[in-house]
């Protein structure tokens, strides 16, 4: 996070952190986890919301217009880096692309604003600051644990107990670190420094710079959605080729 997260013992005091063997794992950032959940649910709302207007006669309205956009652009990145097996792991690339989007976005939202109000949770003497939940890095190492299950999954499904021999190489297990810790931390990085820049426009110039900021905030998170997606497909190509 960008600095004072709210631990979930602000809000649920008992539920400061993991004990475990009686040692304390961590705090809960109670932010993150509820703005990851709002990105969900509003993906999840506006395709329910779509839903019922969908039609194969015709062209449809313009929601159905933006879901076919989106539905053919993240079908051409799959099929072009996994091959004739992209329809498996078509919506994971999906799922992936959509949500990180969406979490890079949420972090434009007028948070800063309302810290002032009375009711807003605080850390101590200082407001709580909310941001994109990819400025955490337990948010970008999670999507890319997922992203390392699987295509790790995929080479043993594809090729089976002979993909064993992938690793009889040092520099794949190298890789095994390497490719999630980048995919982590360049999207946590790159994020959180959108924000940072944000946050300076604001302070300088509070009307009319931050709009621009925010533009190009908005572009750099189209960017690294599909950077994120695009590494990911090609991470479950390498492992499914045949060679």
């Amino acid at each position: 996070m960008l600095g004072n997260n709210l631990p979930l013992e602000t809000i649920y005091p008992p539920s400061a952190s993991w004990d475990f063997l009686g040692m304390k794992v961590g705090d809960i950032h109670a932010d993150t986890i509820l703005l990851s959940w709002g990105c969900m649910l509003f993906v999840l709302g506006v395709c329910a919301a779509i839903r019922p207007s969908l039609t194969a006669v015709g062209p449809g309205n313009k929601g159905q217009a933006i879901l076919e956009m989106l539905y053919d652009f993240l079908a051409d990145v799959t099929k072009g880096q996994i091959g004739h097996e992209w329809r498996k792991f078509f919506p994971l690339i999906a799922a992936i692309f959509i949500f990180v989007l969406i979490a890079n976005f949420s972090g434009i939202l007028p948070f800063k604003a309302l810290e002032h109000m009375a009711w807003w949770p605080h850390h101590g003497h200082e407001a709580a600051e909310i941001a994109a939940p990819t400025t955490d890095f337990n948010v970008t190492a999670g999507l890319a644990l997922v992203a390392l299950l699987t295509y790790i999954g995929s080479g043993f499904a594809t090729h089976g107990v002979k993909y064993f021999k992938a690793y009889m190489n040092p520099i794949e297990w190298l890789d095994l670190i390497i490719r999630p810790a980048t995919l982590a931390l360049r999207l946590m990085m790159v994020i959180t420094a959108d924000e940072l820049m944000r946050g300076a426009a604001l302070m300088m110039v509070p009307v009319l710079l931050p709009a621009g900021v925010m533009g190009f905030e908005m572009f750099i998170g189209v960017i690294q959605a599909f950077v994120f997606a695009l590494l990911t497909a090609i991470y479950i190509g390498l492992t499914v080729s045949h060679h």
